[in-house]
């Protein structure tokens, strides 16, 4: 994997700024000593601290723009959530910014970070809508649907923190994918009234580079 850019280390920088001190009291010569620019240098990555902010939620982003491509598509909705808690654990596990630190200063800090929650809200809504077709098709065993939807996604970002933490920046992409690939199946296999349809569902799958996608967002954080 291509090494982090200063513009990825600028936002890491700002994140753990934003946890210590709150992201009120964090001012942009904060930022650009802790990343070891000078304020000139930092100015030319980020004009200020608001999009400094909005840099740091493009992680909670992603999966809305392809939960948005993959459902206009075709595919059963369990393909769609397999596909998506699939896509989501990659992006969480390759990109520069650990989620788990941004959704705890979210918690936070909710009045700054407002946007984290509107996004994380629709995806969970997402989630929870694809579970109810499913269910509805009869594919899907009866259960809480919203209150899965936030275990699934709880699902993806431990796995993801497990990820950072265990593997060396250099296996990172393989040991993203093959994750990935496990939350999706232990996940849609749990949820299936006939467990062994999970094959199926993964062969569906299968036809679509969401790897690629995840691969190019990625990419796309560590040298934008």
């Amino acid at each position: 994997m291509a090494a982090t850019s200063p513009r990825a280390g600028i936002v890491n920088a700002a994140t753990k700024l934003f946890s210590e001190k709150g992201y009120a009291q964090t001012t942009m010569s904060d930022i650009a000593r802790a990343a070891g620019l000078q304020q000139s240098s930092l100015y030319y990555w980020f004009r200020n601290k608001e999009q400094l902010l909005g840099e740091t939620l493009l992680v909670n982003r992603a999966p809305l723009k392809f939960i948005a491509e993959v459902g206009a598509g075709s595919g059963s909705p369990a393909v769609k959530l397999y596909r998506l808690l699939r896509f989501d654990t990659m992006q969480l596990a390759l990109s520069p910014i650990d989620f788990n630190e941004i959704q705890r200063i979210a918690h936070d800090q909710r009045a700054e970070f407002h946007q984290f929650w509107t996004d994380y809200e629709r995806l969970k809504d997402w989630v929870t809508d694809l579970i109810g077709a499913a269910i509805a098709e009869g594919k899907f065993v009866e259960c809480d649907r919203e209150q899965t939807a936030g275990l699934l996604l709880n699902f993806d970002e431990g796995a993801q923190k497990r990820t950072r933490l265990h593997t060396d920046e250099g296996d990172r992409v393989a040991e993203a994918i093959r994750v990935a690939e496990q939350v999706a199946i232990i996940a849609v296999r749990g949820l299936l009234k006939r467990p062994s349809d999970i094959v199926r569902v993964s062969a569906q799958a299968a036809q679509f580079d969401d790897v690629a996608v995840a691969l190019q967002v990625s990419q796309t954080q560590r040298e934008a």
